[in-house]
């Protein structure tokens, strides 16, 4: 019995591999994309261009950008192919570029593709841009040694340390099936020496309906992911005389809907630490002036920017996410409501470290 089973354990361990199929893949024999950009094409057709990073025996980078036109993502997948003289692999995306023109269109199609797509990482930064993709990935940034790394470390940047809401494929894609709650991706522009990031760009559904600026990207990223460090908060005093510069925030922001009262509440509580400030001599009198500006300051953009997105129809915050199913509502009664809404904004900011003259 004993020797039977060792024969029949033999006889699976060698038969094994015939009912398995492994697909291996030689780094050295892929082309390997870093950056897909998608422009709007002619009559309907959508127009692609990948970034490839090559590598010279001096270990220099060098970026080509090949460009082809299709109607659907998987052929344009194909032309990319014809153009290579190795396969093509999606598994070192790092950015998808989504040309604005485009965007106002929809881009759940083009999207869906990668999305699905297991070597694409549902991480991969998704940014619409002023101008084509195309363009901007045949521009050579100062700054810029191999395209996709730039854009990357960019983006970390900007939303680690600066003005952008956590965003990627994955996120973007989760708010775009959530009830009640819109999209949103960075907006980038670029020059033939620059790249920058210039806000926020806003969408309904699957639809760029609207951008936010960069100031209005900070009260949003307030709203959503709050702050643990970085960000600058530059506030005017004196009629514009003197100004006061706070940086390291520290946020913590409560929102809630009061369906009784048809009342949007927003409360936040920001500490942070004065960095500048061009008034001379600062004492305790004049720190709780900046205190209070600073509070008056952002209460009244964030009511401003909520009030934009209430006349839009918008909700980026998914202030709608929480309120549809618990309270008995559709999407389409949410957004009837959440334009009526009252808005009610209460800052609390305290400057943890200043340099108070005594």
């Amino acid at each position: 019995m004993y020797k039977a089973l060792k024969v029949s354990m033999l006889a699976l361990l060698l038969f094994l591999p015939l009912f398995s199929v492994v697909t291996t893949r030689v780094i050295d024999e892929l082309q390997l994309i870093s950056v897909i950009g998608f422009d709007k094409g002619e009559e309907g057709a959508i127009k692609g261009t990948v970034s490839l990073t090559s590598y010279s025996v001096e270990e220099e980078t060098k970026n080509t950008a090949l460009s082809a036109e299709s109607n659907s993502t998987r052929a344009l997948r194909l032309k990319f192919n014809s153009m290579s003289s190795r396969p093509l692999h999606g598994g070192k995306i790092s950015s998808i570029l989504l040309e604005d023109q485009l965007a106002e269109g929809g881009i759940f199609d083009v999207l869906d593709t990668y999305y699905r797509d297991p070597t694409v990482a549902t991480k991969a930064y998704l940014s619409v841009t002023n101008g084509t993709t195309q363009g901007l990935l045949n521009v050579q940034f100062p700054l810029q040694s191999e395209i996709g790394a730039y854009l990357k470390d960019m983006l970390d940047h900007n939303i680690t340390q600066g003005n952008l809401p956590q965003s990627n494929m994955h996120l973007f894609m989760r708010a775009y099936f959530e009830q009640g709650h819109d999209p949103f991706l960075p907006y980038l522009s670029y020059s033939d020496r620059n790249l920058q990031v210039d806000g926020i760009a806003l969408f309904k559904q699957d639809r760029l309906i609207d951008t936010l600026s960069l100031e209005e990207s900070f009260l949003l990223k307030l709203l959503t992911d709050g702050y643990d460090k970085g960000g600058v908060i530059e506030i005017q005093l004196d009629e514009g005389e003197h100004v006061a510069v706070l940086r390291e925030l520290r946020s913590d922001t409560d929102v809630h809907v009061d369906l009784k009262t048809r009342t949007l509440f927003i409360d936040v509580g920001l500490r942070t630490r004065l960095s500048e400030y061009s008034g001379g001599l600062l004492q305790e009198e004049k720190l709780q002036h900046i205190t209070s500006e600073a509070n008056a300051s952002l209460q009244e953009g964030m009511k401003r920017l909520l009030q934009n997105l209430q006349e839009k129809e918008v909700d980026p915050i998914g202030f709608g996410a929480r309120q549809i199913g618990k309270n008995g509502l559709n999407e389409e009664e949410w957004y009837q409501l959440y334009s009526k809404l009252a808005v009610d904004v209460r800052v609390s900011t305290h400057i943890v470290e200043s340099g108070v003259s005594q």
